[in-house]
């Protein structure tokens, strides 16, 4: 089974090519405005093309909440999505291919929980990118809830007194630890703006960027306890272009060592890498 996979993120859209588990091809693409489901409908396939004619099926993830009716965005700062925003339908449409869809950690964490070594039953998966999103294994199954919004661990407030969120709250940890957060947080401390690549490479020798960075694990080692304690977790896997920068997880380990022994959990990073949403989005077809 070939499976075109399609990953939608805030800044960037990846699509490839899945068969026999493995994906053998790749493309990239900046994420275009959403204007219309049409609109970003042919965008995509636009770089596709090549492919169409020798897929089964269409495998989408995606940032925002995923329903029956389409997406919609929970923190419109990540990708604002006009509402309703079919997309699954208009896919289907104009490939005459099956579409399935996810939101996109929900999908990396079926992917990452096929995936484990060893067998658990109780899995988080969290990434922490553009904005930061979750899946949730109960077990040994995708909880996903009944509208769709289980997983969205990024809207969980943590500081009372922090940020606002683009979902509207006050201190999420998506506000906090993000890509987009860690951005903002760099802009306000440094004269000349630095992309966060510059900052994690300047960590080691600037306090200020090191700061920027803790701040950020640290509320990922908050969210990791507050699920621990809420579901049980055996472990957390760990993705994202953040999650996976260099150094970033041994930080968020050493924070959750800090607390109390019965919220710590296992944290490990995604196997699929900067590829789990992806290959997540063509995983949707194996039960």
């Amino acid at each position: 089974m070939r499976t075109l996979a399609i990953d939608i993120g805030g800044t960037k859209i990846a699509l490839g090519i899945v068969e026999n588990d493995e994906l053998i091809e790749r493309v990239q693409i900046p994420t275009p405005q959403a204007e219309s489901a049409d609109q970003f409908a042919q965008a995509i396939l636009a770089s596709a093309a090549q492919w169409l004619a020798n897929v089964d099926n269409i495998g989408v993830s995606t940032t925002g909440l995923v329903t029956k009716e389409g997406i919609s965005a929970i923190n419109p700062d990540t990708l604002a999505f006009p509402s309703p925003f079919p997309l699954g339908q208009v896919l289907e449409t104009l490939t005459n291919k099956p579409v399935s869809m996810l939101n996109d950690a929900q999908a990396a964490s079926w992917y990452e929980f096929i995936k484990l070594d060893t067998a658990v039953k109780n899995m988080a998966f969290i990434t922490v990118s553009t904005g930061v999103g979750g899946g949730i294994i109960i077990g040994g199954k995708l909880h996903s809830g009944q509208s769709g919004l289980a997983g969205h661990v990024g809207h969980i407030s943590i500081d009372s007194q922090g940020p606002i969120c683009g979902c509207g709250q006050t201190g999420c940890v998506e506000a906090i630890a993000s890509g987009t957060a860690i951005k903002k947080a760099s802009d306000a401390e440094f004269t000349s703006p630095i992309n966060n690549i510059e900052l994690f490479e300047q960590a080691d020798v600037n306090p200020k960027a090191e700061t920027i960075i803790l701040r950020s694990a640290d509320a990922i080692a908050t969210l990791c306890c507050t699920l621990k304690a809420t579901l049980d977790l055996d472990v957390v896997v760990l993705g994202g272009g953040v999650g996976l920068a260099r150094g970033y997880l041994d930080r968020v380990k050493i924070a959750i060592q800090s607390r109390p022994d019965a919220f710590q959990v296992p944290v490990i990073e995604a196997v699929g890498n900067y590829d789990a949403c992806l290959l997540g989005a063509a995983y949707q077809f194996k039960e």
